[in-house]
């Protein structure tokens, strides 16, 4: 017996210490990334290619089933203090923007960084450069805040102005046998439109053609002041679709030179006094994060910046999506914490659940009625369900870019039900104890008692944001009608129609704050959601960032994918949704 616990002992003792060296070994690779020297080297030139997400809030993205590549997604505000850093950084003597064609962000990012790198270039000595095969809308407004913005010679000025491209799927869905059963508030609420048409309505291309045109107004006007150069010789070049246009370019101002990379890096090295056998000290924009600190302030004053940012959705805790769940707690910490004095509301988001956005708005109006004030700022998108969750704030910011309003409601409840009977061969049968007991399942048709129902459910939804609207704007049920109807807006047209108070950023909405808080000398800014990092998710980023490998899909693919899962997600609710029905890029 005695060599028998012996055996057993000896067994145990291998086991935890197996256990324990495998904790060892990855506290110790841990470690190793995370011990990173806080040194950039002399002569450092920051180099932006803005390829990773820009998501408001550092790494507050939704990873998608598609998605093999490590998060590194630093918020764009983040972005804009890092080049804020540089500025009286002596190690960094100047910027290199080095344009991708999958830059990412959409409009208002755009001009954040845009107008991040113009302030660098304005109050420094130090340089800002940008180099491309191939300009397009996105990069060029991003290199208009450079000095001298340079092209390979064999490339492209692919400014082409903006443009929609939408998809209707009503013929193959009753091919197939499916029908959609849609159920709408708001004649200019077109995200059903695929379903239950074969084009645009009038309505709907009203106003796609307003927003589109207005931020095309927009970006033409900020290209042109940033640049010196004639808006309609620009427009004429636009409109030629000449590819062979790097001359012409050059001679209206748009691009100052052609030349290629290694011709490029010399005149780095020229400009920096290296020899030209040095190497060019680049410095991502990662590493930079990993080894500059960016204090937030100390202060017993607290403002709270909640980012509201991705899809509304029900129930949901996962990170880079808005859920009532998620963002009660957040409210719920701010309201029990007497240091906050106000609270900004930064709003990104095309909507979602219409239940989630009507819970997270009365959580916003508790925290007023504690005498919190509440601002809300918006980013590219505040529509919708993300307007919903903006409407009570006792001032709204909006950039002139933002698509914002789309006031509206609907539904949408498939029946596969002749596709399974006469495509398909197989038949359904079943036992009710009510009429519409399985009004729900898409297997059977919806009859005129429940369409009705479901359309005057949609109808009351409808009314109720409307009144949210009017008490939150000081307007009434009927002006806001007016304004409403499902219809999106530039942040621009929604100040002329009063669904927003003031044109500025994210910047304007926390000094609104803190006046209206009587701290504008003395705050400190605590950010929310608070993201932490799995240790697995940090190991594959320092992975990344220190090898430079990198998994892709390529951005046509990723793009087929991304427009597949806007389309399933707009099908798998059963509840009225308050969602934008586009992805603006």
């Amino acid at each position: 017996m005695r060599q028998f616990f012996k055996f057993i002992f000896a067994s145990c003792l291998g086991t935890f210490l197996a256990i324990g060296l495998v904790f060892f070994l990855f506290f110790a690779i841990a470690n190793s990334f995370s011990a990173k020297d806080s040194g950039i080297g002399k002569n450092g030139v920051l180099l932006l290619d803005f390829e990773a997400p820009m998501p408001e809030r550092t790494d507050n993205i939704m990873t998608g089933q598609f998605t093999f590549e490590p998060i590194n997604a630093i918020g764009v505000h983040h972005i804009k203090d890092l080049i804020k850093k540089a500025e009286t950084d002596d190690d960094i003597k100047g910027i290199v923007f080095k344009a991708s064609l999958n830059t990412s962000g959409g409009p208002v990012t755009h001009s954040i960084i845009r107008e991040a790198l113009r302030s660098f270039r304005d109050s420094t000595d130090k340089f800002v450069y940008s180099y491309a095969d191939f300009y397009t809308n996105n990069t060029y407004l991003l290199a208009a805040a450079s000095d001298s913005i340079f092209i390979n010679p064999n490339g492209i000025i692919d400014i082409n102005g903006y443009g929609a491209l939408l998809p209707f799927f009503t013929d193959m869905l009753d091919r197939i046998g499916v029908k959609m059963n849609v159920f709408y508030a708001g004649n200019y609420k077109s995200a059903t439109e695929p379903f239950r048409r074969n084009g645009m309505s009038p309505e709907n291309r009203e106003q796609t053609r307003e927003f589109l045109t207005d931020n095309f107004d927009l970006y033409m006007d900020e290209v042109s002041r940033e640049r010196n150069i004639n808006e309609s010789a620009f427009r004429s070049l636009i409109n030629e679709l000449d590819f062979d246009n790097v001359d012409e370019a050059i001679e209206l101002g748009i691009i100052d030179r052609q030349m290629y990379w290694n011709e490029f890096e010399d005149l780095l090295k020229e400009k920096m006094g290296l020899s030209e056998k040095a190497d060019v000290n680049y410095v991502k924009l990662p590493e930079y994060k990993s080894k500059r600190y960016i204090s937030s302030g100390r202060s017993k004053n607290k403002i709270a910046l909640v980012y509201a940012e991705g899809e509304i959705m029900y129930d949901s805790n996962e990170r880079g999506v808005i859920s009532e769940v998620k963002y009660q707690k957040i409210f719920d910490k701010i309201l029990k914490d007497t240091s906050y004095k106000a609270l900004v509301l930064r709003v990104n988001s095309p909507g979602g659940s219409a239940f989630s956005s009507n819970v997270i708005w009365r959580a916003i109006e508790e925290i007023k009625a504690k005498g919190i004030p509440v601002i809300a700022s918006m980013g590219d998108y505040a529509a919708s369900g993300g307007y919903y969750i903006a409407a009570g704030a006792d001032t709204i910011v909006a950039n002139p870019k933002t698509l914002t309003g789309s006031i509206g409601v609907f539904s949408i409840f498939p029946d596969v039900s002749r596709m399974f009977n006469e495509k398909l061969g197989i038949q359904f049968d079943t036992v009710k104890t009510s009429p519409h007991a399985l009004v729900a399942t898409p297997f059977y048709k919806l009859n005129s008692t429940e369409k009705n129902s479901l359309q005057t459910w949609t109808d009351a939804l409808y009314r109720k944001f409307l009144a949210i609207v009017a008490e939150g704007r000081g307007m009434t049920i009927e002006a806001v009608d007016e304004v409403a109807q499902g219809r999106v807006w530039t942040g621009q047209r929604a100040l002329e129609k009063g669904l927003v108070d003031v044109l500025g950023d994210l910047d304007d909405a926390i000094d609104i704050a803190a006046q209206k808080a009587g701290v504008s000398e003395d705050y400190k800014i605590v950010d929310f959601p608070d993201i932490k990092k799995e240790p697995w998710e940090q190991i594959l980023e320092d992975l990344a960032t220190s090898s430079e490998a990198q998994l892709r899909i390529p951005s046509i693919e990723s793009e087929l994918l991304e427009n597949f899962n806007n389309l399933r997600d707009l099908v798998k609710y059963r509840e009225p949704m308050a969602k934008l029905p586009y992805v603006i890029k």
